[in-house]
């Protein structure tokens, strides 16, 4: 079954760099989750949940491409658990970011509910406290829209990120 997500996909080079953040972590605090691989690394938009008919998706990918918004940067710099899971954090959320997700929503009618940005890199109960990494940073080019099956993501559109892409029709 899975989930449908929108979603920013961190660039190999910065996923590198995370999952060696991510190991060195997990060996100081003796961690034993399920840790993401690097291809899995995101920043979700959306959870769109486990059901979509044909319609919706062909609808979203339709959609998604009208959203005109210039490529930004993002930066995660503090490591912290959350109940279930290891994360990395920014000090604040990024404008762009917001911005991007704010008119991303509105294209969708997706209702914009809380959002915190944030990287998943490891699953399972963890004891890590809130504390400052190295600054993971990148320029946000393009999203993503996947469904999740069985631990990894298929990819249904991904469009590139430029402040002047021409409308397309419903």
């Amino acid at each position: 079954m899975g989930l449908f997500l929108l979603m920013l996909r961190v660039p190999a080079d910065a996923a590198q760099r995370a999952i060696g953040l991510k190991n060195r972590i997990a060996r100081d605090y003796r961690l034993r989750g399920f840790a993401y691989e690097a291809e899995r690394l995101h920043i979700t938009l959306f959870n769109l949940g486990r059901e979509m008919s044909r319609e919706r998706i062909g609808w979203i990918e339709r959609r998604a491409p009208s959203v005109a918004t210039s490529p930004f940067e993002v930066e995660f710099n503090r490591a912290m658990s959350w109940p279930d899971a290891l994360v990395l954090l920014g000090e604040e959320k990024p404008a762009a970011l917001t911005a991007f997700r704010r008119e991303l929503g509105a294209v969708l009618g997706l209702r914009r509910s809380g959002f915190t940005p944030h990287v998943t890199l490891m699953r399972g109960a963890t004891a890590v406290e809130d504390q400052q990494v190295q600054s993971l940073r990148w320029t946000v080019c393009d999203f993503a829209f996947v469904h999740s099956v069985d631990r990894r993501y298929v990819e249904l559109g991904r469009w590139p990120l430029a402040a002047t892409q021409p409308a397309r029709p419903d």
